[in-house]
Order: C-alpha cells, then structure tokens, then sequence
C-alpha cells in the first residue's frame, strides 16, 4: 500500500503491518485513537481484495474503492484504487449512514475528497 498524503507526496510501498502502524499514528494524531481495531478490519478488507466499488468517483482517473468497519460512532473508512498489484489510499472517513461516508480523517483538498466532503455510494 502506499498512502498519498494530504500533501499530494507519497509513502513508499508498504506491506500491511507497516500501513497499520502508519495510519495508527494519522488516527492518534487526529484524536481518533479509539479506533484502531477498526482501522486493522479495513486494512484486512483492503489487502485481502475485498474493497467495494464506491458508486462511480473516481481519483487520478481510477474507479474508487473503499473498505470500512465499525458503526456511525467509531468507524473507519479507507478510500483507495489499484495500481497494478498496489494499493493507493488517498483518503480516509468514517460513516454518516449505510450509504454516505464523511472525509473526517484526511482528503485530498481541492476533490469530492476533499478533509469534511459526504461521498455517496
């Protein structure tokens, strides 16, 4: 997985202990670190091949997948797409309803993926 930053720069590659530690540290730097048990179901989700389609959003013209878990209170939400055999995640949210995700984490500014946008799938 490599993580494009809110910055526009990227991460190296990184296998998924190495991406759970990473975005542990994005989720206790953002107040959010009672949610790491959820953070490790996405990323079993992400890297087991079990993204969903995300309606039809798109980033860096690649159709968007999410992969999410936990409830409206404590939930996480990765936004990524496929680049060959990598994982590209670019933003990170949580649920509204069982339909809409909110950018609470962090975006990508300037794009529906932008840091407190609603995606609907």
């Amino acid at each position: 997985m490599v993580v494009i930053k809110s910055d526009g720069t990227q991460t190296s590659p990184m296998r998924q202990p190495q991406a759970q530690s990473y975005l542990e540290n994005v989720l206790n730097e953002a107040g959010m670190g009672n949610r790491l048990a959820n953070l490790k179901q996405s990323l079993n989700q992400a890297f087991d091949g079990q993204g969903k389609p995300t309606g039809s959003h798109k980033f860096n013209n690649q159709p968007v997948l999410h992969a999410s878990s936990g409830n409206g209170q404590q939930s996480v939400t990765l936004f990524f797409y496929a680049d060959g055999s990598k994982l590209m995640l670019f933003a990170m949210g949580e649920h509204v309803s069982s339909t809409q995700y909110r950018i609470s984490i962090y975006g990508q500014q300037g794009t529906d993926f932008a840091k407190g946008k609603v995606i609907s799938v």
